[in-house]
């Protein structure tokens, strides 16, 4: 199963992203997407709720910042 987890980007404009690990190793990132880490939280909670495949990270993250309220 892929875990979600909020990473911190130090260099990167928005400052969080979200990560996916598979047996806690990371197997794709994306940064810059949240300036809030509490937005961050709420999404990698959304992904691990919903136990989302990998395949589908991009859609939900998406979705999220266009369909709901950040």
């Amino acid at each position: 199963m892929t875990e979600y987890a909020v990473t911190e980007y130090a260099d990167s404009a928005g400052g969080y992203g979200i990560s996916a690990l598979k047996d806690k190793t990371p197997v794709k990132s994306i940064s810059g997407i949240f300036t809030e880490k509490a937005d961050a939280q709420a999404v990698a909670d959304l992904l691990n709720g919903l136990e989302v495949e990998l395949c589908h990270m991009e859609d939900i993250i998406e979705d999220y910042l266009t369909d709901f309220s950040v």
